[in-house]
């Protein structure tokens, strides 16, 4: 298996391994099993006696973290939940708005919104668009936050998702993002190349990387929190502010 593959080959395995996922009830639906459940966000920080989201949503919760641990929400804020999946995040976010805020859900893979309208249908400020991390189907400078959850390392091309993500930004608007980094010597990935990229890991970049990216797309401050350990990978929350107009 080679350790690279083009773009739309990786996006379209991808949506095939969530498409599965939203239709088994199951995240563990390839050759590498991970983590999932309301038990793994209980481990990550959510408070999940105190949500009212159904049990069948959480089953589907495949999160690497919880960005929302890194800000505070404002009741008036618009919050692009990007790669939502079922909607956790989302939901998690409509329960501390008021109108005029409101949480928009963008997935590629349609099976998942699916999933995120059928169990949300108690949190009316949440909603769902199919859509493109890359090519973001949203108006300039609308959002105030942009949350990813073990999503940005689904992204093939990273640089244009970032742009995209500052580009839907007010000036001063914030990026929460929860994934894998590279932090330790990594074996290249010969087999099972696919399903390394599905579950984050062949996507991974380094603090480093993230630094140079982050600074390029014009973010003025920026903090990365290590969270786990897992041999060469961890788990981190990323904070990234852009900048304010003068």
């Amino acid at each position: 298996m080679p350790k690279t593959m083009p773009h739309h080959m990786i996006k379209k395995y991808v949506q095939q391994v969530y498409a599965k996922l939203a239709t088994s009830g199951t995240t563990n639906v390839s050759h590498a099993p991970i983590a999932n459940g309301e038990d793994l966000a209980h481990t990550l920080g959510y408070d999940t006696s105190g949500l009212s989201i159904s049990k069948k949503a959480w089953d589907l919760f495949a999160g690497c973290g919880n960005p929302l641990q890194e800000i505070k929400l404002e009741s008036h804020w618009t919050v692009i939940d990007v790669g939502c999946g079922v909607g956790i995040d989302s939901q998690v976010v409509a329960l501390s708005l008021q109108p005029p805020g409101r949480v928009i859900g963008i997935d590629l893979t349609v099976a998942l919104l699916r999933q995120a309208k059928e169990h949300a249908g108690a949190h009316p400020g949440c909603h769902w668009m199919a859509g493109d991390a890359e090519q973001l189907p949203l108006r300039p400078a609308n959002a105030d936050l942009v949350l990813a959850n073990g999503s940005f390392n689904l992204m093939p091309d990273k640089e244009q998702a970032l742009a995209e993500i500052w580009r839907i930004l007010r000036p001063g608007g914030y990026l929460a993002l929860a994934d894998l980094i590279v932090v330790g010597e990594m074996e290249p990935i010969m087999e099972g190349f696919e399903d390394a990229w599905s579950w984050c890991v062949a996507g991974a970049l380094s603090a480093g990387e993230y630094d140079v990216l982050l600074k390029s797309k014009g973010f003025s401050w920026w903090e990365l929190k290590e969270k786990g350990n897992y041999g060469p990978l961890a788990a981190v929350h990323l904070l990234a502010q852009k900048r304010r107009r003068d």
